[in-house]
């Protein structure tokens, strides 16, 4: 059965509504406290490599040019350097950058440098004016200044000095998602309405390209109108214009599209919780975006819910729509489509294809040309179980399942059916796209690919993704339309009772590499896991070696071609942020966050101790 309502649309950048808005703010005083404690590492004819942003480049890649570290030398990796942030400091998703030498990184309201070849710090910037809190994936550079974020805010900073950008926003800190609520929505959002009570957020590194920062605004996991994507300018904090991943009105972008798949429920999930990607010959902008609210059923939602679990293409300029596809239609797992979107281009007899891809929740890989949003290969609507004791609830009939060239279902890189030694866990174990019920606790594969990005090789030629082989029990608590927005208006867990990840169910992690365009899986290299989620992201570089962490501590070194370990660390506590690596003075390193304690490689000696 074939969708009613095409799962990938293409629009013209003529409906756009362009907003653009001033940021007038009366003279503050101070809000930042800098302390100076170290100096950056003297730069020689040896140079630099930078890590300037949270996937490297604009294509979102993770892929590094270096080659110090290869597959002959990574086994002689030895930590050269440890940070320990300070107490309380919030680091665990964080991967910092590192720009001439010095890295950045923030949590907390702290915002900090170090010197990136010894780990001493450099200065540290204290906000002193209160901004609300929350889960941080790490700063983004752009042109001299340093790119934070906290609750529903940027902060800029000067990355020389670690003072705030008085020209930016208010003396350097930004009410960036605010300012897009009130130029799109003035009568709902007034200047008085702080967005983070609401339950809006940032908790992603904002793309920067020419001058323009993208914003991808997440939610809490409760009871939200719609993920917003935020141009901004990265001088002054102008509002450029603003996207709504669930269009609230026929003056939004998509409305006519995503309006019928709704119902008439509250429009409500969405989030953007990864950063942008960007290509600059098709003048387009890449998001992906989460699951509707609420997520494990959808009584008063009937319909595809677009453009929730989608990628989405939009103009650079404008904000207007390009195309989307939606790859979960009316999500009844939480499968939030949140891995930051990965371009790439490979050549295939002759033929260059430019390609996007996103790894999902569901453990599923989709892969499209990105100028059209045509599927690279076969993306075939197939018929599911429907059947339901939930009130109301109405399951879309068929979901998109991706299809490698030669026309087979393509491998998913972990699990899809629960699949134990235990016949109790067995008679409830159920296949993929099952709705949740009411009285039964079935059990459903739910890992994939999380908050951690994908990396993309143009020696190899393969793309590699990070997942989990995880499972989860629960009942559905039915909500229907009861819910208010807000952190008090109840959301993700209110709906569901009996949550069990299954002790008797092993989790892994798995690290997959693809063909993009055959859609072949080339290997998969299995490694231990903690938790159900949050796997981080990979990296890769030319010395065709890829590099891993797993929240048991695990630091790998693989061989991007075969998958064979290379090297292997074990730290101290949990890795669940994403890896990166640069050059200083003529020496590779390769850095990670384990919680709390930025950890750093080279090629040996060890550090004094270890």
């Amino acid at each position: 059965m074939r969708l009613e309502l095409p799962a990938m649309s293409r629009l013209s950048s003529a409906c756009v509504l362009l907003l653009t808005v001033g940021v007038p703010f009366a003279a503050g005083g101070q809000q930042g406290r800098t302390t100076s404690t170290g100096d950056p590492p003297r730069i020689t004819a040896g140079g630099q490599t930078n890590w300037a942003s949270h996937n490297l480049d604009s294509y979102n890649q993770r892929f590094a040019d270096l080659d110090q570290i290869d597959v002959e030398s990574a086994g002689r990796l030895a930590q050269r350097w440890s940070y320990a942030a300070p107490a309380g400091l919030p680091l665990g998703q964080v991967t910092p950058i590192v720009v001439d030498g010095v890295m950045y990184f923030h949590g907390g309201q702290q915002v900090i440098a170090i010197n990136a070849v010894t780990g001493e710090s450099i200065w540290t910037l204290e906000l002193t004016e209160p901004t609300a809190g929350g889960r941080v994936r790490g700063p983004t550079y752009g042109d001299g200044t340093i790119y934070a974020y906290e609750g529903a805010n940027l902060v800029a900073v000067d990355a020389a000095t670690g003072e705030l950008v008085e020209t930016f926003g208010d003396e350097g800190i930004l009410p960036v998602v605010g300012l897009a609520l009130q130029a799109k929505y003035p009568d709902v959002y007034p200047p008085t309405l702080d967005p983070f009570s609401l339950g809006y957020r940032i908790n992603t590194p904002p793309a920067y390209h020419d001058g323009t920062l993208f914003v991808g605004s997440a939610l809490s996991e409760n009871h939200m109108p719609g993920g917003l994507v935020i141009a901004a300018d990265a001088t002054t904090g102008a509002i450029k214009w603003v996207f709504n991943t669930i269009p609230q009105r026929p003056q939004d972008e998509g409305w006519e599209i995503a309006d019928p798949t709704w119902g008439d429920g509250q429009r409500v999930g969405g989030g953007v919780w990864t950063q942008p990607a960007l290509d600059l010959d098709f003048g387009l902008l890449y998001v992906n975006a989460a699951n509707p609210s609420p997520a494990y059923e959808g009584a008063s939602r009937p319909g595809a819910n677009l453009f929730t679990n989608a990628t989405i293409a939009l103009n650079l300029e404008t904000g207007a729509l390009a195309w989307y596809y939606q790859t979960i239609h009316h999500d009844l797992w939480d499968w939030d489509h949140v891995t930051g979107p990965v371009l790439f281009d490979v050549t295939r007899n002759g033929e260059t294809i430019k390609g996007v891809g996103a790894a999902g929740k569901n453990c599923l890989l989709y892969l499209w040309h990105r100028e059209t949003g045509e599927p690279i290969n076969p993306m075939v609507e197939t018929v599911v179980p429907t059947d339901t004791d939930v009130p109301g609830e109405v399951v879309y009939p068929t979901q998109p399942i991706p299809h490698n060239a030669a026309g087979v279902p393509l491998t998913p890189f972990c699990a899809t059916f629960i699949d134990v030694d235990d016949p109790e866990v067995m008679a409830r174990s159920r296949q993929m796209y099952t709705p949740y019920s009411t009285t039964q606790p079935y059990v459903v594969a739910h890992g994939g690919s999380s908050f951690g990005s994908p990396a993309f090789s143009p020696r190899t030629g393969l793309l590699y993704v990070t997942g989990k082989n995880a499972a989860v029990s629960l009942t559905v608590n039915p909500l229907g339309d009861s819910l208010r927005p807000g952190p008090h208006g109840g959301g993700h867990t209110d709906n569901f009772d009996e949550l069990s990840r299954i002790p008797s169910y092993t989790k892994t992690t798995a690290v997959s590499a693809y063909e993009p365009v055959s859609g072949e899986l080339v290997w998969q290299q299995v490694l231990p896991a903690l938790t159900p989620i949050a796997a981080s992201g990979n990296l890769v570089t030319a010395g065709d070696v890829l590099f891993q962490g797993t929240d048991d501590g695990g630091f790998y070194a693989l061989h991007a071609v075969t998958g064979e370990q290379l090297f292997t660390h074990a730290a101290a506590r949990p890795i669940q942020s994403s890896p990166l690596t640069y050059e200083v003075n003529g020496t590779q390193f390769v850095a990670v966050v384990a919680t709390d304690t930025v950890l750093a490689f080279a090629l040996g000696p060890e550090m004094p101790g270890e």
